[in-house]
């Protein structure tokens, strides 16, 4: 009979360190066959244990409990069932704004925070304020970062989808973007505006997947994210279409248009920019990886 250790009944085993279920989970995924194993390992322990990764990294040696190692187990599963990592966690960071992350939106991409360097750069050589138009709004990511860095003063946000905009308004809430007025639209986009109504500025980060491109994506994506937010049509241009089609009613003289597109779309997108004789200083630019992602155009004076 072994004896209990002095002071009550016998001890029960401590549970492992916060680095030692890191490194497990680690091995998990490399198993799996995931790109970044370490990095996707440390985020969801991190995410199951309500810390940041960097509170985690310093408290490595702390033993977890049970409740903790279930939590962690929950959002390995759900990993390895293909959910993205973001929607695990719950949040995304954009830019400055750290944003409700779920499959009613698409998850926000770095690209996207170059369009809005763009946009910074453009509204540094006007002194008025601007009014923008976020066209498929989605998690509200752009939106909320226009009035966060004080590049719009007020944002209206249309997007087809209920759901979007529900998240958009959370994210809003939770950003105090008191500026964004959100509008559930059509497909012809258009019409959702009122009679006149014009901005500064247009932007827009629409599907332009193709339906063929669409069919072929990673299942975490074509299963987790909507299809209304990256499928563009048999070319990928049927929103892109619609929106530079009316881009010219829908800005004020020295208004500007930005659109991320596909990185094979540069040529067909200036096609569609130099259709529209109202619209000057059309130019496709590339992102930080050298390639064709970004589409800007500038509404003629009428002078």
């Amino acid at each position: 009979m072994i004896d209990p250790p002095p002071g009550g009944a016998a001890r029960r085993p401590a549970g492992p360190t916060r680095r030692e279920i890191v490194e497990g989970v680690r091995r998990e995924l490399e198993l799996a066959g995931l790109e970044a194993p370490r990095v996707e390992a440390e985020r969801l322990v991190a995410a199951a244990l309500s810390l940041s990764v960097s509170e985690l990294g310093v408290s490595g040696g702390e033993r977890i409990d049970p409740g903790g190692a279930a939590a962690v187990a929950r959002a390995v599963s759900r990993r390895l069932e293909g959910q993205p990592l973001q929607h695990i966690e719950g949040t995304v960071d954009f830019r400055r704004v750290r944003l409700v992350s779920d499959g009613r939106a698409l998850i926000p991409r770095p690209e996207t925070e170059q369009l809005l360097d763009l946009v910074a750069a453009w509204r540094r050589d006007r002194s008025a304020p601007v009014d923008a138009l976020d066209i498929g709004v989605g998690s509200g990511a752009i939106a909320i970062a226009l009035l966060d860095e004080g590049i719009a003063a007020r944002v209206v946000g249309l997007d087809v989808s209920a759901d979007a905009l529900d998240l958009a308004r959370e994210n809003a809430r939770r950003a105090d973007a008191d500026g964004l007025e959100l509008r559930l639209c059509p497909p012809d986009i258009w019409s959702a505006l009122e009679t006149g109504e014009t901005f500064d500025l247009i932007i827009s980060n629409p599907p332009y997947v193709t339906t063929s491109e669409w069919n072929g994506l990673d299942s975490v994506v074509r299963d987790h994210e909507p299809r209304v937010a990256l499928d563009g049509g048999e070319d990928g241009l049927d929103v892109i279409r619609t929106v530079v089609s009316g881009a010219a009613a829908g800005l004020r003289e020295g208004g500007a248009l930005f659109l991320e597109i596909g990185t094979s779309q540069g040529s067909a997108v200036m096609t569609l920019l130099e259709a529209e004789p109202s619209l000057a200083d059309r130019r496709v630019r590339i992102d930080l990886a050298g390639r064709p992602r970004f589409a800007s155009a500038r509404r003629r004076s009428s002078g």
